[in-house]
């Protein structure tokens, strides 16, 4: 299955992707640095909760009802909760549910980062300074602000 930017990337890697940037854009490697330490967080923050989600859809007990005889619409909702969060291996499920949809985010996370990392590379093999900045960079990263909220569960 072909990714969002699959196409692009492939160009950058062909060196056939090109940007047309006014006098006033300058590139530098603290972009393509921070840009690649914010995608690996943005991505371990959506793995993260696709974990949450997993948890949600694989709840036992519910506490709505779902084990009274005769109470069908408690165990309907709770389906309709399991379903929403992930595939839960039931009527209920279907593509549009919390894990899968957070998939797509993560999908296209990937492939901004990798796009990223393919262009950085190729600045890197035609530009030493831009490569020792970015090496200098990539080895005293600071942390990411993702994922860093406080208050966070």
């Amino acid at each position: 299955m072909a990714t969002p930017l699959e196409n692009i990337i492939q160009e950058a890697k062909n060196g056939a992707l090109s940007v047309s940037f006014s006098t006033d854009v300058r590139v530098n490697a603290d972009e393509f640095v921070y840009m690649e330490r914010d995608c690996e967080a943005f991505l371990d923050e959506i793995e993260s909760l696709q974990r949450r989600a997993a948890t949600v859809a694989a709840r036992e007990k519910w506490g709505l009802g779902e084990g009274t005889e005769g109470l069908t619409s408690a165990s309907t909702l709770v389906d309709w909760f399991r379903s929403k969060a992930g595939n839960a291996g039931i009527a209920a499920d279907s593509d549009n549910n919390l894990h899968d949809i957070l998939q797509q985010h993560h999908d296209i996370v990937v492939d901004i980062r990798n796009l990223h990392r393919e262009i950085a590379n190729r600045y890197m093999t035609q530009d030493q300074e831009f490569a020792a900045r970015y090496n200098e960079l990539s080895a005293n990263v600071p942390p990411s602000a993702i994922g860093s909220v406080e208050g966070k569960a």
